[in-house]
């Protein structure tokens, strides 16, 4: 383990880091602003992003872990309710404001597949589009999952080939559901169900990585052509947690991975691996000295062959496990 400290003395991290490329990093700080953490060739640094302008009628205080499009361009929500993105315009980094679809909106994935895409879950229960349509900025409405089911928490979306997107979210019933949407923009949901006895609570998904959900008695499962697989706990502790899972493809065969952290006052990183005909198992990775809690899902970066965690700790620090003797 190692520290990446705070952006400033004052200034403590509260969300998820989220990854744009080897070496560049972003997350909110507890004052609600937007801030870097970029590896220069040389050294690592903090950046501070600012929020957009703003005045007493419009705060716009960033609240949640940022979701990536592309190297240059990420989204945010805030407290408010609304989007805004910030890019890169050739010359320097700039806000630019999407407001709200006319409810308050939060839990952003943003994916490029037939066009840029970016999911949030609207307030009023429903799965919500944020598209460029060649020209502008536009919302579509998709809906809840199911008559009567509010969509709730984060949602968590990726494009495959077609191109097609698929968007998960969990259901207020503790069903985990699937939007698909497709080249044309007709969209479908589908009902995954729940791991047998179980609600889901958090989903994570990737298109190599596999569907991922932590359930509500804080178990990990995953679901495969049409089958819940659950993986139990790690040494019996409660999953808070996860990140999006990766794929290792290593010389024997392809392993799907995760990286957890669970409930309690002395918290510690696990380290999920899933081989499909072997199931999966656990291993502690541990936690950084002089650190108890974590205030948010640890996340990943590749370093070429090479796996990176970050996860932000209640100190107010970030803090990287990473494969020894790499810089």
């Amino acid at each position: 383990w190692r520290s990446h400290g705070k952006p400033k003395w004052n200034v403590k991290i509260k969300s998820a880091m989220a990854v744009m490329l080897d070496g560049k990093l972003f997350g909110i700080g507890g004052n609600h602003l937007l801030y870097e953490r970029v590896w220069t060739g040389s050294s690592w640094t903090w950046t501070d992003h600012g929020k957009p302008s703003y005045n007493i009628f419009n705060p716009t205080n960033f609240q949640e872990e940022p979701c990536v499009l592309a190297d240059g361009k990420m989204f945010a929500t805030t407290l408010q309710g609304d989007l805004y993105e910030r890019h890169w315009t050739g010359s320097q980094w700039a806000f630019g404001s999407h407001s709200n679809p006319g409810t308050d909106i939060e839990g952003c994935s943003a994916v490029r597949g037939s066009t840029d895409m970016v999911f949030l879950r609207g307030f009023d229960g429903t799965l919500r589009e944020r598209f460029w349509n060649g020209n502008a900025w536009a919302w579509r409405n998709h809906g809840r999952p199911a008559p009567g089911v509010d969509a709730f928490g984060t949602t968590s979306s990726y494009a495959i080939s077609g191109p097609t997107t698929r968007v998960f979210v969990p259901g207020r019933n503790g069903h985990l559901y699937r939007f698909t949407l497709d080249a044309a923009n007709q969209g479908s949901w589908q009902d995954l169900q729940a791991p047998p006895g179980k609600s889901v609570r958090k989903v994570h998904a990737t298109a190599s990585g596999g569907i991922f959900a932590i359930t509500d008695d804080g178990d990990v499962c995953s679901w495969w052509f049409g089958t819940w697989t659950c993986y139990g706990k790690p040494d019996g502790k409660h999953v808070w947690d996860c990140s999006d899972p990766i794929l290792i493809d290593n010389q024997y065969h392809p392993i799907n991975r995760l990286f957890c952290v669970h409930t309690g006052s002395s918290q510690e990183v696990y380290q999920l691996s899933v081989y499909s005909s072997e199931g999966g198992w656990w291993v502690n990775r541990g936690k950084p000295s002089g650190t108890n809690t974590f205030v948010d899902r640890p996340t990943v970066m590749f370093s070429g062959p090479y796996s990176r965690v970050f996860v932000p700790a209640n100190d107010g620090k970030v803090y990287e496990l990473y494969p020894p003797g790499q810089p």
